[in-house]
């Protein structure tokens, strides 16, 4: 999904049911991370295990924007990488 969005970063917005969180997308300079996740995951009450599927609704260098839906430690097994992947944000698994 790196190839979608801009290299130098931009805002984003995350949506999931109602809600907005307003966050930003580090690009290369920031490895590819979203900055002020934590807010999300902890509104979300996220723990090890689950599972997120964003889903890019809108992209431009100005604003990014994200449909969202968490899948609360019910990630299909066949999608699960032998090896580990998926472990960290650094091994994310990608589903085209």
């Amino acid at each position: 999904m790196n190839k979608e969005l801009p290299s130098a970063g931009a805002p984003v917005v995350l949506t999931y049911g109602r809600k907005e969180w307003h966050m930003f997308y580090g690009g290369v300079k920031f490895k590819h991370k979203l900055i002020e996740w934590k807010k999300f995951a902890d509104d979300n009450n996220l723990k090890e295990g689950d599972g997120l599927l964003l889903e890019l609704t809108e992209c431009s260098t100005s604003k990014i924007y994200f449909r969202v839906q968490i899948l609360n430690g019910d990630f299909p097994a066949e999608l699960i990488p032998k090896y580990g992947k998926g472990a960290t944000n650094e091994e994310l698994i990608l589903i085209d």
